[in-house]
């Protein structure tokens, strides 16, 4: 079999491994026990799942850009990113529930905002960014080469297929369709994966996300 086939099948199965035991224990939300720890869950499937192919395959933390290396870089690129484009992202939020969706839109900032922003940031954009970008994102990257310099970060189809896993994960959890919309976010996550070799970046970014969008309800 073929480096490239290989991998594009076993990122496919892992993917549809996770989200299918995600999908399963989301459906049986109703229960009590599996309500309170489903995001924990979420978490550590995320999390240990890609930890585990990297013990298995003896492959260094950094090649998935699981690394501090680079910090300043990524800490640059996650402020550029966010003075750039979180407004653009908050008006084509809007744009998307208010006419797409005729969902009513409202600012709001509540007080535990702050509380929230930090769960997203360890619970939910750290786990999915080693996930996607760190594990799916790599993996393919090793199979499929990466021709297009796109703002000086070479990109490839791994970028492409890890985003349009991202916003399908999304949607086949909640079923909702405006979720399928996460992967254009998901093209600006992988991008900055790949211009500082680290998912530090993304990770902040993708928390800063969640954290405007949990303003916009």
């Amino acid at each position: 079999m073929r480096d490239s086939t290989k991998a594009f099948l076993e990122v496919t199965f892992v993917f549809v491994l996770v989200i299918g035991i995600l999908k399963v224990l989301h459906s049986f939300r109703s229960v009590p026990l599996i309500a309170q720890t489903l995001h924990v869950w979420a978490a550590v499937l995320f999390l240990y799942v890609p930890l585990l192919i990297l013990y298995r395959t003896r492959t260094r933390p950094e090649e998935w850009g699981i690394t501090l290396e680079r910090f300043f870089l990524s800490m640059n690129m996650f402020l550029l990113f966010s003075l750039v484009f979180l407004p653009g992202y908050a008006l084509l939020y809007w744009l998307y529930r208010n006419w797409w969706f005729h969902f009513p839109v409202a600012i709001t900032v509540s007080k535990d905002w702050v509380l929230s922003l930090a769960y997203h940031l360890l619970w939910v954009a750290l786990p999915e960014e080693v996930f996607y970008r760190g594990y799916m994102q790599s993996r393919l990257n090793q199979a499929f080469p990466k021709r297009v310099n796109l703002l000086s970060a070479h990109v490839g189809l791994g970028w492409v297929y890890t985003s349009l896993l991202f916003g399908l994960g999304h949607f086949v959890i909640s079923l909702r369709p405006e979720a399928l919309a996460t992967f254009f976010p998901g093209l600006l996550f992988g991008w900055l994966r790949e211009r500082t070799g680290s998912v530090l970046a993304s990770t902040a970014f993708h928390a800063l996300c969640n954290g405007l969008v949990l303003m916009l309800v």
